[in-house]
């Protein structure tokens, strides 16, 4: 998942993530209008944040020649305001300062950026933390749980080497659970984490040529509703055999937003269903006098093991 969520991230869900360009964004024609890209995770660091402008229509986009480095960008909290610096090694790059605090849930943070007299503003309101209760391995058809799955509580070690997180391909449904949140959707991100592990997507409707087309290892979901905070993985999000980690993303209405609306993040969230679809003819990215993301989500994450069938 790209830098989201995410987007999310940053979606793979962030969370996470590679970075998206400005012309990623689907923003308007006119050059010169400030990008934002930045993503709030609950009980994590303040994170950096990228600033670049948009570029006239058939001009030759680098990404050094849209990035911002004279920007003043500012996060505030309350009363306390964390001044950012732009990174020396990475144009269009700005970092926090060193002694930025966690971020904290159920939180309003404010975003400003300025430059050359151009101003982006844009805010968002953290959601409450998010907390995995337990997960299960389901039987397909009746839905019985089958065996509980260890957690990361239990240890990274745990989590992948145990035996009940070993899970044949197509063997039953895995099934999280949590309390839900008030919050507007819940985005999920897959990451197969072992890169040189084997395709165990084999279905009779693909021809060879048309596996090509299933190489990424991240896969994000679409938003999606969880009032039972129950969520199933499906096996089609899926691709490869090794170590996979699931991160579960509790959405502000930002990110929710952009990730409903944004034909990038549509087009990468093959592998799941979600909220009924709505067709946008531009993203809808709640900064005032700019373009792109400024949200938070609450996450949390599991881990297993996917064995190729025999």
């Amino acid at each position: 998942m790209k830098r989201v969520f995410l987007i999310a991230s940053c979606l793979l869900m962030a969370a996470c993530a590679a970075e998206r360009e400005p012309g990623d964004l689907f923003g308007p024609a006119e050059p010169d209008i400030l990008v934002v890209d930045a993503q709030l995770l609950v009980d994590r660091p303040l994170p950096d944040l990228l600033v670049y402008e948009t570029v006239a229509p058939g001009v030759y986009y680098t990404r050094d020649q849209a990035a911002v480095t004279d920007a003043e960008v500012e996060i505030m909290q309350g009363t306390h305001v964390y001044r950012y610096q732009a990174d020396p090694d990475s144009l269009g790059r700005y970092l926090p300062p060193d002694d930025a605090p966690l971020v904290l849930p159920e939180t309003e943070y404010r975003l400003t950026v300025r430059s050359q007299g151009r101003e982006a503003r844009a805010e968002t309101q953290t959601p409450p933390r998010l907390r995995l209760l337990d997960w299960a391995l389901l039987d397909e058809k009746t839905l019985e749980e089958k065996r509980q799955l260890r957690m990361f509580s239990e240890g990274e070690d745990v989590v992948f080497s145990a035996p009940e997180n070993q899970i044949v391909y197509l063997d039953g449904l895995l099934e999280a659970r949590f309390n839900p949140l008030d919050v507007p959707a819940y985005q999920a991100g897959v990451f197969s984490l072992d890169l040189d592990s084997e395709r165990v997507l084999n279905v009779d409707w693909l021809e060879e040529e048309d596996y090509d087309d299933f190489v990424e290892r991240q896969v994000s979901s679409p938003p999606y509703d969880a009032p039972d905070g129950k969520l199933r993985l499906p096996w089609f999000a899926v691709y490869f055999a090794g170590r996979h980690l699931i991160r579960i993303y509790a959405l502000d209405r930002n990110w929710f937003d952009f990730a409903r609306s944004s034909p990038e993040m549509q087009q990468e969230q093959g592998g799941f269903g979600g909220l009924a679809g709505e067709n946008f003819e531009r993203p809808l990215f709640r900064v005032e006098g700019g373009i792109g993301l400024f949200g938070s989500a609450a996450v949390d994450s599991l881990g297993f093991v996917v064995l190729p069938r025999e």
